[in-house]
């Protein structure tokens, strides 16, 4: 079991390297660039070896990087899917540039198109992403999603569609959001639909295949459909629930990465205490 948080990549990318650390995370996820711009800057080698230094002097045995907001490969609008897997090539390269073990994305939105045509679309990237990064050890990770509008995600048939379907799936996996599962629907705060849960993701993808928990409470309630994550223990879903997760058998293998609320400096700090106090 690792654990740690989402940390900042302001100043030099390798910083975020210290800021983990200084949490005492022994995993950790960054953006690798602006989450909300197309890329500016190249991702430079000496800053990527420094990175790489910083990481096994402090012990960060997982990282992940989450794609930006902006890309989209589920779109019908041909130049963004044309201009969002031309960056995801970027964005996997780069993550094997750091050392990364896994690239974590959310599956896009099929606005304008419909369900099938999305999925088909999005698989469609996947395969020329994949085959334009053959040789590169650092998997694809497929995050679920809270519901809302035309989001793929929310139900893990869609995992299910697309570990079928692309052609190197081997090099898939789940990222499983424990506030987007409560707002799609999903009631965690009982144990046996945990277990439901855990089980049907693996039939439905393949067994070991959740290697990244981003643990978040929620703010809003069970089927609201909305994005919106809480402080552990602080919000709808609760810490014995949250407990619950982090303790199953299922993911003993997996690292638990902390998305909460950063409303002061000291909010990380306070969630990884109340995350290392759930361990068993």
């Amino acid at each position: 079991m690792f654990l740690g948080v989402h940390v900042s990549i302001s100043g030099k990318i390798y910083e975020s390297v210290d800021r983990a650390a200084s949490l005492g995370c022994s995993a950790m996820q960054i953006f690798s660039r602006n989450p909300r711009q197309w890329r500016q800057l190249e991702l430079g080698e000496d800053d990527a070896r420094e990175f790489r230094k910083r990481r096994k002097e402090q012990g960060v045995e997982v990282v992940a990087v989450h794609v930006p907001y902006l890309i989209n490969l589920a779109t019908s609008y041909g130049p963004l899917y044309k201009k969002s897997i031309a960056a995801y090539i970027e964005d996997m390269q780069e993550a094997a540039l750091l050392g990364a073990e896994y690239v974590v994305t959310h599956m896009g939105s099929y606005k304008n198109s419909t369900l099938p045509q999305g999925l088909k679309a999005f698989i469609a990237a996947v395969d020329e992403i994949f085959k334009e990064t053959k040789g590169l050890s650092v998997k694809l990770l497929l995050e679920n999603t809270a519901g809302s509008g035309s989001w793929l995600g929310a139900t893990f048939d869609h995992h299910r569609r697309i570990f079928e379907h692309v052609k190197d799936s081997h090099r898939l996996g789940v990222c499983l959001d424990t506030a987007h599962v409560f707002e799609a629907g999903f009631d965690i705060r009982r144990p046996q639909v945990v277990d439901m849960l855990l089980a049907q993701i693996e039939e439905k993808t393949r067994k070991g295949a959740i290697h990244v928990v981003h643990l978040n409470d929620s703010m809003t309630p069970k089927s609201s459909h909305h994005d919106r994550h809480q402080h552990i223990g602080k919000g709808l879903i609760g810490g014995a629930a949250l407990k619950y997760i982090v303790n199953h058998p299922v993911l003993r293998e997996a690292a638990f990465i902390l998305e909460t609320p950063k409303e002061t400096p000291h909010s990380d700090g306070m969630n990884m205490k109340r995350l290392r106090s759930m361990v068993a």
